[in-house]
């Protein structure tokens, strides 16, 4: 069954609320100024992420000129697109810095590797902490560090 954006954000919220890390999340309901991901969470750490919400069943990623945008200008905060993929053997979510959104949006899925794969169900911590543990991109990173 196709699963919509609306049912993902339900999905996605009960995996918040007993998340052992404890984010709190903030729908973004916005009409007015086009493009504005759709929830706003704050990590164990205290930082604040805005994450849009997708749901694909191929490659292609309905993504409008205000979002690419948007994440455009924003390309250096926490900003990330999260992808529900659905295929017949299961959904898996992928997640996309924003400055990766604007190549996603013209090449789809197969050619912009995501920063992170998982399953909702089964890795959602490690969802939260790797967004809770990552940098924002103009941070220095440590020598030491790996990342996706």
């Amino acid at each position: 069954m196709k699963q919509t954006e609306s049912n993902f954000w339900k999905r996605l919220k009960k995996r918040i609320d007993t998340s052992y890390e404890c984010p709190t999340v903030t729908r973004i309901e916005n009409s007015s100024t086009p493009g504005v991901p759709d929830i706003l969470l704050m990590d164990g750490h205290k930082n604040l992420h805005l994450i849009e919400l997708k749901v694909c069943t191929g490659n292609k990623v309905n993504i409008s000129p205000h979002q690419v945008s948007f994440a455009t200008r924003h390309a250096n905060a926490r900003v990330w697109m999260l992808v529900e993929v659905q295929k017949s053997e299961g959904n898996k979510c992928y997640l996309y810095r924003a400055n990766s959104v604007m190549k996603l949006a013209e090449h789809g899925l197969k050619e912009v590797a995501p920063d992170l794969i998982f399953d909702l169900v089964e890795d959602f911590e490690t969802f939260i902490y790797w967004i809770k543990t990552s940098k924002r991109l103009d941070s220095p990173i440590p020598s030491h560090v790996k990342t996706a």
